[in-house]
């Protein structure tokens, strides 16, 4: 992926991918994957999702990130009626789609919809995108709404030392209209038997949304490690240690540095591998019921541990890298902070997954909305 590293840079200057980056996932057919294939689209499984998303992320996190999220959120479209699918798609095999859902807005129910007002934060892929997913509270509880971005107001918040190429701008609205086939149910867009599931027969739409986003965090954490790895190796033949001459590169410790690293973004795959696997059995194959709560419970603990774990592999290597990383320019420095802005991100908040994970093993209720969602 040395491409989209070169444009990292560029990324970063614009506050959103390049243009060129844009035009090469189109031409692979990226933003329409996750398609049925009775549209035009190329409807891959699980699997080949992460492959492209890590991939992806190897060449820079920014491109992964977006990248996986505008596959998903194409794919999150076609689990809706298909009288919604035909407003959002027009006959397209695929449309560029941001999503926001936090803080949730309000949404006051009017004769034929909803209207929806409130200020939504970290709609990542805003800038490339056509429409936007925003999550909005009702008196029928929580719904997607589904609108045109023309339609609201983009903030251009998104100034931080890290991802800056995904333009994780702020998304408002106020009083905005949502025809009613717009304004979708969370737990009907969720359920195995949503309208698109019944519609197409593409398996992956009877997947739980917050089974399948949520993995958008820990591929790219995994690519980033791929990519420190190879980095690291690349310059470290170079670094002189001042204090003796030496080559940095023939130091025992650098071997024990780099040889732990690599074993620590194996360990990352091997446990992501694991919670795909479980993913696929749990929903695939026409299964209509979701496992258990600790199966689930074991699924959201390799999630989340996959990328903790990558991440310290990354530390690792920044690390022992040193300070002539941090000069303009230098892929790693950008690497570093990428991570650290990703490593705040909720859904790879260790300490709270395990807490609740582990509530969730010893057979402790977390409550009916958590368990909804978990």
């Amino acid at each position: 992926m040395p491409v989209l590293r070169e444009r990292g840079p560029e990324g970063e200057r614009l506050g959103q991918l390049p243009p060129a980056t844009l035009a090469d996932f189109e031409a692979a057919e990226f933003f329409g994957a996750m398609r049925p294939a009775e549209v035009g689209g190329l409807q891959i499984g699980l699997k080949s999702f992460a492959a492209i998303t890590r991939t992806l992320a190897r060449g820079d996190a920014s491109a992964g990130w977006i990248g996986g999220f505008l596959m998903t959120h194409s794919w999150m479209l076609s689990k809706l009626s298909l009288e919604a699918q035909r407003d959002i798609f027009a006959g397209r095999p695929w449309v560029l789609a941001a999503a926001a859902a936090a803080p949730p807005g309000r949404a006051e129910r009017v004769a034929g919809g909803y209207r929806i007002s409130g200020r939504w934060r970290f709609a990542s892929g805003i800038m490339h995108s056509e429409w936007v997913v925003l999550m909005a509270m009702s008196e029928d509880g929580p719904l997607s709404c589904v609108v045109r971005v023309d339609l609201v107001t983009i903030h251009k918040t998104w100034d931080v030392p890290g991802m800056e190429a995904t333009g994780s701008n702020d998304v408002e609205a106020d009083g905005l209209f949502v025809p009613e086939h717009l304004a979708v149910g969370f737990a009907e867009a969720a359920a195995a038997d949503c309208p698109g599931a019944k519609a197409f027969d593409y398996p992956m739409l009877r997947y739980p949304m917050h089974r399948v986003l949520p993995l958008i965090h820990p591929l790219v954490a995994l690519g980033t490690a791929d990519a420190a790895l190879e980095l690291f190796r690349d310059g470290i033949g170079s670094r002189i240690r001042p204090q003796t001459g030496g080559r940095v590169i023939e130091e025992p410790m650098t071997h024990q540095l780099y040889g732990e690293a690599f074993h620590r973004v194996r360990t990352a795959e091997l446990v992501l591998d694991d919670a795909l696997d479980r993913i696929v059995f749990s929903y695939g194959a026409g299964k209509q019921e979701e496992p258990s709560l600790e199966r689930r419970a074991e699924i959201n603990l390799g999630v989340t541990a996959a990328g903790v774990i990558a991440f310290e592999a990354v530390d690792l290597l920044v690390r022992a890298s040193g300070a002539s990383i941090h000069r303009t320019g230098h892929p790693l420095d950008r690497i570093c902070r990428d991570t650290q802005v990703m490593r705040n991100h909720g859904m790879l908040d260790w300490r709270y997954v395990s807490s609740v994970g582990g509530r969730a093993l010893l057979g402790l209720s977390l409550g009916e909305h958590a368990e909804a969602l978990f």
